[in-house]
């Protein structure tokens, strides 16, 4: 069976194709406009659902069958869970954007254009949000009176987003500009794809305080490195030394690196005794209750949206009354963790079949499309590890629309399997 090549045959799938680019060239600085484009995007394609019987058969993919059995679950798991309402709602409404993964997948599946303009779309809004560090560097960032868009100082220069999801983004802008010019056969166009990795990677490393980001580059970097010359044993390990030169030269030339880093190297000799109002205490307290909570309900969890409650008792003992901490309703910081303690091993195992996939679409024979798949999933998985994904807007959103995009693309290669239910080339 060959993939399909079919162009939209519905007004209505058209238009939800653009909503879906202009989600993906605002998820970088704007969760309002994003949140908007991908809710134009999702009724315009349920309405191409119902005019076009053959959009149907673009949901069968294996990552759509697994992102609605995991919202499934998500929804039967408000049946059992120990949370209140409110917060029961409000994890429904954070795991409904699983559905935008299938849409993604379909849409991109019908029209082949629309997996080669995603990475574009996205990239653009990138360059926005690092133009905006720039302006903030320089003291020439609007602020806004309503406070639509966040901006900081010279000294953790962020905008539209905290340093945490600038990480991620720019991180991610970052490697696949030196994915891009790793491919390139002209030197201009090598030239310019090292000077588009240098403007994404420069306010990660110089102008804002986000670790996060320093981890993304150097995973993705160890990543893009084995799948271009993992088979050149003295390429592979000069390009290790040269990572491993690069980073400890960042130490001594940025001010932001040295301090963050020499933050976590004391974060990490402490962590077994952190205190437990510091980051890394809670950090420690959260696996320490949500490791309590999946042994006590290891199969089907303690339902959706019950992670706060389950932490409550454990941020009364450590905050004081008067404290604005003693209250807090939380999320547990890893992806990992809050599927399992919710859904148990149950919904983790589904969780990690969505994963799995993803990503194997991404093995086998090298292509700047396999490759730009593999640094996604690697990043997501990576800081999933340590960060609720799934759960914040701007990074659920950043995930969800590449990884369909880039899937569709991906299953199109030569050799690729395709499913029984998929569209027939015309």
């Amino acid at each position: 069976m060959t993939a399909s090549t079919t162009r939209p045959r519905v007004k209505s799938e058209r238009i939800a194709q653009t909503f879906l680019l202009l989600a993906l060239g605002c998820v970088a600085f704007s969760t309002f406009f994003t949140n908007i484009f991908v809710g134009c995007c999702t009724i315009f394609f349920a309405a191409a659902l119902f005019q076009d019987r053959t959009v149907r058969s673009n949901l069968v993919f294996a990552p759509s069958v697994f992102a609605f059995a995991l919202l499934g679950l998500f929804i039967l798991g408000a049946s059992w869970s120990i949370g209140p309402p409110n917060e029961v709602a409000q994890g429904l409404r954070k795991y409904a954007k699983l559905l935008i993964l299938p849409i993604a997948i379909a849409l991109s599946w019908r029209d082949a254009t629309l997996s080669k303009r995603a990475l574009p779309a996205y990239m653009a809004g990138a360059a926005w949000l690092a133009l905006s560090c720039y302006l903030v560097w320089f003291n020439l960032m609007p602020t806004s009176r309503l406070d639509w868009w966040r901006v900081g100082d010279a000294k953790d220069a962020f905008a539209h987003k905290n340093h945490i999801t600038i990480g991620i983004m720019l991180g991610f802008a970052t490697l696949i500009c030196l994915l891009k010019a790793s491919y390139a056969d002209q030197a201009r166009a090598r030239l310019a794809a090292l000077a588009g990795a240098m403007l994404f990677a420069f306010p990660i490393l110089f102008l804002t305080q986000g670790r996060t980001g320093y981890v993304v580059l150097f995973i993705g970097l160890v990543t893009l490195l084995l799948v271009r010359v993992g088979g050149h044993r003295v390429r592979l390990a000069g390009g290790v030394l040269g990572i491993v030169v690069l980073f400890i030269s960042l130490y001594f030339a940025s001010a932001n690196f040295k301090f963050r880093t020499d933050q976590f190297v004391s974060d990490v000799q402490n962590f077994a005794n952190a205190d437990a109002r510091s980051p890394n205490g809670m950090r420690l307290s959260f696996f320490q209750v949500g490791g309590k909570a999946i042994a006590e309900h290891p199969w089907s969890g303690n339902g959706t949206g019950s992670f706060a409650e389950l932490y409550a008792p454990t941020a009364r003992a450590i905050w004081p009354a008067d404290s604005p901490h003693h209250n807090v309703r939380i999320h547990p910081h890893s992806e990992f963790l809050g599927v399992a303690v919710q859904l148990g091993l149950l919904g983790f195992t589904v969780y990690l079949g969505l994963l799995a996939s993803l990503g194997r679409v991404a093995l086998g024979p090298r292509s700047f499309e396999a490759d730009s798949m593999l640094l996604l999933w690697v990043i997501y998985v990576s800081t999933s590890l340590y960060n609720s994904m799934l759960w914040d807007p701007a990074e659920a959103y950043w995930f969800l629309l590449l990884a369909g995009c880039l899937y569709s693309g991906n299953r199109r290669r030569p050799g690729m399997r395709q499913p029984a239910g998929a569209l027939r080339a015309a």
